[in-house]
């Protein structure tokens, strides 16, 4: 079975009721190529060729819904996003416990998963969590939980639960979560040296949008920012930074578990080889490009260590909240409390994890990761 990009466009305008076709083209490179690999690679089962088909139909969409949203309120355009707070870093190193910790502050605007694809028209003032659409996807929650337990043990995002941008600048069709999920080597390695203009600019037109009904100050996750970030002060120009920083060799092997169980859904194996060969140069770009960036304007990244964060997260908050000038109310403070107390550290199970079922050794991964650990030295002794 094979895919066309005319296939995926005709499913985007018949779901959207026959709306224009997108103001721009930039999202036909990324679909090409994705398409192009997984007819040459040749690994989706019948449920993986159903699965690509939705996400991409469902990518195109939301890119059609917004354009025609921005052609209707041409107002919004001119709307700022101020001061925005992004979150990066390499992935499994505690960017959605962050992520939640912020969102428990009801003067903080996470984008939540059931908006990802759900843009236009925004949830009515103050009805974010009451929307019918949140409320159905809500209503999926237990049946994710029982079909993917392993996956939710590393991760699990409800319906009404901050989520990535990833899937915002999926409808550019350049997004890692497109490079991860299935075996698409030439995509993967375009999506890390890709300009990244008109992702971050649809980005953008969605967050103007969203907030229109319900503004605050935006504290946007998305772990390949990292990979991307020049752009995001290109975009965002008064954007701060929070990089969090963990034992890469820790965080790699987290990510390598995490991202074999989800392929495992869409292709007739996890694809340890595609993972061995490609995403070790993706986790050292993570490191090394906010690296460069942040020598370069040390003022506006916010350094947060994952075992800091853990020690004592309400502590950490309140300097983060200092750092970004910003008051740590009561409400604040117990928000995040109540979501600590409700949410304990393997709350779905425990992620297990290691090199050895990828084909990988810790020291295979040391030359990824040196530059990174010569400036900030939190890798730990390998267990014995």
């Amino acid at each position: 079975m094979n895919l066309t990009l005319d296939e995926i466009l005709e499913g985007a305008r018949g779901k959207t009721g026959g709306l224009p076709d997108p103001d721009s083209g930039s999202w036909r490179e990324g679909l090409g190529i994705l398409l192009r690999d997984h007819a040459r690679e040749n690994r989706l089962t019948e449920r993986g060729w159903a699965s690509v088909r939705n996400r991409y139909v469902d990518c195109l969409a939301s890119r059609i819904v917004v354009d025609d949203w921005h052609r209707r309120h041409p107002d919004l355009a001119s709307t700022p996003i101020e001061r925005p707070v992004f979150i990066l870093g390499m992935p499994r190193t505690g960017t959605t416990m962050l992520s939640y910790l912020f969102e428990s502050d009801p003067a903080v605007r996470s984008m939540l998963r059931w908006e990802a694809y759900n843009l236009a028209p925004p949830a009515a003032p103050g009805a974010l969590r009451s929307d019918p659409r949140c409320l159905a996807e809500v209503a999926k929650d237990e049946g994710i939980l029982k079909a993917a337990a392993k996956v939710a043990a590393a991760h699990f995002e409800p319906g009404d639960s901050p989520t990535e941008c990833v899937h915002l600048v999926a409808q550019d069709f350049r997004s890692m979560m497109l490079a991860v999920t299935t075996t698409t080597p030439t995509y993967h390695d375009w999506l890390l040296f890709t300009d990244m203009e008109s992702a971050f600019a649809h980005r953008k037109r969605a967050l103007q949008i969203l907030q229109s009904t319900n503004p605050g100050r935006w504290v946007l996750k998305m772990p390949s920012d990292a990979l991307f970030v020049r752009q995001i002060f290109k975009t965002f120009p008064d954007a701060r930074v929070v990089w969090t920083h963990r034992d890469p060799y820790a965080a790699a092997a987290s990510a390598f578990g995490m991202r074999g169980a989800t392929r495992a859904f869409s292709e007739v194996d996890a694809g340890a080889e595609y993972m061995r060969r490609h995403f070790p140069l993706q986790f050292a770009l993570h490191l090394a490009r906010p690296l460069e960036v942040s020598r370069e304007r040390p003022g506006d990244f916010y350094h947060l260590y994952y075992d800091t964060l853990i020690g004592d997260p309400v502590a950490e908050m309140r300097r983060l909240y200092r750092w970004l000038g910003d008051a740590f109310n009561p409400e604040a403070e117990s928000g995040m409390t109540r979501w600590l107390a409700e949410n304990p550290q393997n709350k779905h199970g425990k992620h297990l994890y290691s090199y050895e079922e990828w084909g990988l050794t810790r020291d295979d991964m040391t030359p990824y990761f040196a530059d990174y650990l010569q400036v900030h030295p939190v890798a730990k002794a390998p267990l014995a």
